[in-house]
């Protein structure tokens, strides 16, 4: 039996959900979904979503900074 067909008959393969390229089942991990996903696949988005998360924060916390540097005094004009 010629090898290329045996390794082709025995290697199942299925799309990875975030790149949709092929993976193999004995070399995919699984993310929360359940669904098979490349390693790099799967540790590329979630540093991606990782660092959005605190982008996100860092925005919300200096505008909340911002807030509460001005004091109720200097918001309105005392007339």
């Amino acid at each position: 039996m010629n090898r290329s067909f045996f390794h082709a008959v025995h290697t199942c393969k299925t799309r990875c959900s975030i790149c949709g390229n092929s993976v193999a089942l004995e070399a995919s991990k699984t993310d929360e979904q359940g669904s098979a996903v490349h390693e790099e696949c799967y540790v590329g988005r979630t540093i991606a979503v990782l660092a959005a998360q605190q982008q996100a924060s860092k925005i919300s916390a200096n505008r909340l900074l911002q807030i509460e540097l001005v004091s109720p005094e200097m918001q309105w004009p005392r007339w």
